[in-house]
């Protein structure tokens, strides 16, 4: 008989599922409106997820602020935003982010983050794809870092409790589904920890690490979108990922837009030039190393860097399912002046970019999709539920601006936060909480009960993302795309019947390897129905972009047990552009 049962039972006003910079925001956020705040964090604090370990030589947060280019306003952030999304992202979202990420600007400087400054004593500001003018906001290099140990040290301030290595992996809702808690599992003592709250907020990243190589640390495997989809919430947008060529060893060094204008050599395990190979006749190599910048998309000719590194990860790969690449000689000057950063970072590592080739891949950096959100405040259409940052979906399609990742944070992290607390002010705990949760436990107990195979889980993880990485990541058609599904059919069709050998101390992956299953599902589902190639998204069987059809976004639902794919089209502008 197994011993999994609910081990401790703590009652909070808002619960913070997530330890990046919209879940600290969110925290502090509710903090400051006087409600009782408690974060779970499936890492460390301070340890995992994207804004603790983000790293590129353009990493910083946007914000119109005029700094750089008084010209340089919202509404013009808003713009930008919208054209690189438009007919695929909600237009209010937009306006929110791009009118209030001034403010949230403030409130980090009100708090003592440093940025970096201009001889005038304002903020130096940079460009970044998609924008007009010069809009992005840094911190010496590390951008995400700082702003995430800014708003810790004030979290510290009010107390906030920090559950670390615990995974919120169920949600629970009353007879009305309204919020009534939350369950969660420590990585190491496998304790469960039931979160009675009225108020949650998924701000616990994005999916990364459903592919074999990703930025971020390895918790990111989307548990916050399997949540929500277990409570009717749309996925939506997931077939946008943003991936992009990393140095994989002896650690992972993405590789941003600056990298390439030093020009790398890239050569697969026969020596061979892997640009001289793949890039056709008429287009110039020079001009795919000047137009590459991070990540993959379809409407330039760095197209060809990327598919071609695919296609060598296949044919010719090196040791660690890469090529290879060195700096060309006499380029020192170069790459002191465009990538000091990433040099650095390499070089510490024990590389010396000159002498020692290193392997590149390809590596998901981003999800562009997430569980839809239905009004600024992050709200979803269950009562309680917030979602912010990564795991938010409706602010990003095919593309996302340069800067907006942590500006998206930053706002609806405030916004979540905020609502969350006023909506735990004003809503009593369900009584019924504790027969909703003991039908969660009774499940896992019945996935060790029914446990009678050998299967590893270990293995299935790693199968998983191999299947991910191989047949869903840049370069993608229905062969491989139905190959991925299958795959993921079968390990859903082994976990239902058993197949894997599942105890107490097991319980944790398997619940994450469950949520992954889910959320791999609907990317491939999502990038099937999607008969067309734009931006991030490329069908090498529907190579064109399609404007006539493909125009809308696709999300999914779970409807009789089964994934569901629609269709869902947005309006052009905010609801106030619109003249009556």
């Amino acid at each position: 008989m197994t011993n999994i049962k609910v081990d401790h039972i703590i009652e909070t006003d808002v619960l913070v599922v997530g330890g990046g910079g919209a879940a600290a925001r969110a925290a502090l956020s509710a903090a400051q409106e006087g409600a009782n705040v408690r974060i779970a964090v499936k890492a460390e604090w301070l340890k995992g997820g994207s804004t603790a370990t983000a790293f590129s030589e353009l990493l910083a947060i946007a914000a119109a602020i005029g700094h750089q280019e008084e010209r340089d306003h919202p509404e013009i952030h808003y713009e930008d935003t919208l054209d690189a999304g438009r007919g695929f992202i909600d237009p209010e979202l937009v306006w929110t982010l791009a009118s209030e990420v001034p403010n949230r600007i403030q409130d980090l400087i009100d708090i003592g983050l440093n940025f970096d400054k201009q001889e005038n004593g304002k903020l130096v500001q940079g460009m970044s794809d998609f924008a007009t003018y010069p809009r992005t906001c840094r911190v010496n290099g590390v951008t995400a870092r700082h702003i995430l140990v800014a708003l810790s040290k004030e979290i510290k301030k009010h107390d906030v409790p920090i559950d670390e290595n615990i995974m919120v992996f169920k949600l629970i809702t009353d007879n009305q589904q309204n919020i009534s808690g939350a369950l969660g599992i420590h990585r190491e003592t496998k304790e469960i920890t039931l979160y009675h709250t009225p108020s949650v907020i998924l701000a616990c990243g994005g999916a990364q690490h459903l592919y074999k190589y990703a930025v971020g640390t390895p918790d990111m495997t989307g548990n916050g979108y399997a949540m929500a989809y277990e409570l009717g919430i749309p996925l939506i947008n997931m077939e946008f990922i943003q991936i992009g060529p990393a140095a994989i060893k002896p650690s992972m060094t993405l590789l941003s837009g600056p990298v390439w204008k030093t020009k790398p050599i890239l050569t697969n395990s026969k020596g061979e030039n892997i640009l001289e190979k793949h890039v056709p006749e008429g287009v110039e190599v020079d001009e795919v190393y000047n137009e590459k910048v991070f990540p993959f998309t379809i409407s330039t000719a760095a197209y060809y860097l990327d598919t071609s590194i695919q296609k060598e990860l296949e044919l010719n790969p090196t040791p660690n399912g890469g090529v290879w690449g060195i700096m060309p000689p006499g380029s020192e000057e170069i790459v002191d002046k465009k990538i000091p950063k990433t040099n650095g970072v390499l070089k510490s590592k024990g590389i010396d970019v000159f002498n020692d080739p290193f392997e590149v891949a390809l590596v998901a950096q981003c999800m562009n999709g997430g569980a839809l959100i239905e009004t600024p405040d992050g709200a979803t259409n269950v009562t309680g539920l917030f979602i912010a940052g990564e795991t938010a979906g409706g602010l990003r399609g095919p593309d996302r601006p340069g800067g907006n990742s942590l500006a998206e944070g930053q706002v609806f992290g405030h916004r979540t936060g905020t609502a969350a607390a006023k909506h735990a002010q004003h809503t009593e705990n369900s009584e019924n909480m504790m027969e909703k949760s003991t039908s969660a436990i009774e499940q896992l107990r019945d996935w060790v009960k029914d446990s009678k195979g050998e299967r590893d889980l270990d293995k299935a993880i790693l199968l998983l993302k191999e299947n991910m990485y191989r047949n869903s990541l840049i370069i993608r058609n229905e062969e491989r795309l139905n190959a991925a599904l299958a795959n993921i059919q079968e390990l859903e069709r082994a976990f239902r019947n058993g197949e894997f050998y599942i105890d107490h101390d097991s319980i944790f992956k398997a619940i994450d390897f469950k949520h992954m299953l889910t959320v791999a599902k609907s990317i491939v589902l999502s990038a099937q129905a999607r008969t067309e190639s734009r931006s991030c998204h490329y069908r090498e069987d529907y190579p064109e972009k399609d404007d006539a059809n493909w125009i809308k976004s696709i999300y999914v639902t779970e409807e009789n047990g089964e994934m569901e794919v629609h269709t869902r089209q947005w309006p052009p502008h905010r609801k106030s552009e619109v003249k009556l």
